[in-house]
């Protein structure tokens, strides 16, 4: 049975979304100047076709790593990929997802996993049919890896070692 993610597993959520609207990534135009042009960071699976990622960001709280990627920068973000971890889970090993005859993490507690764009929406509520994921923290820096099969079998892949945001620390 799926556990309900708990209130602030789900402030995370939205904090490092919040996050990714307030920056955006950006180099330098051909001309020498600040420009418009997005800096391609990595790039995704979605259904077979690949995707670039524009923004990258992580946020990291008391019970879950958050890791949020979008072929989109600035504004809003209609399309991308959220997924969060329990930190113990950060070990750099593969997790399997929804494998009864192995370690069968537990969907919203032990792992979240987000994908949306215009015409798609699975929420942190469909458990993956299956796949795998594994996350490598090194120092400061994260390389998230997953390989996943969507509730529908829409297989999601990524495997990402670039620079992430940071959402700024709450002013007190």
């Amino acid at each position: 049975m799926n556990k309900i993610l708990s209130s602030g597993g789900r402030a995370a959520v939205a904090l490092a979304a919040a996050a990714l609207l307030a920056f955006s990534c950006t180099k330098n135009s051909p001309d020498g100047g600040e420009g418009d042009l997005p800096e391609v960071l990595g790039t995704y699976e979605f259904d077979g076709d690949g995707y670039d990622i524009l923004t990258a960001s992580f946020e990291r709280s008391e019970t879950l790593l958050t890791f949020i990627f979008s072929p989109l920068y600035g504004g809003s973000l209609s399309t991308y990929l959220a997924f969060a971890v329990d930190p113990y889970w950060a070990d750099g090993e593969v997790h399997k997802v929804n494998d009864p005859a192995g370690e069968n993490l537990d969907h919203n507690d032990d792992y979240i996993l987000v994908y949306e764009d215009p015409v798609h929406y699975y929420s942190q509520y469909r458990e993956p049919e299956g796949g795998w994921f594994r996350v490598t923290e090194s120092g400061d820096a994260f390389k998230v890896e997953l390989d996943i099969r969507l509730a529908d079998g829409t297989p999601l892949k990524i495997s990402y070692d670039g620079e992430y945001l940071t959402a700024p620390a709450p002013e007190e």
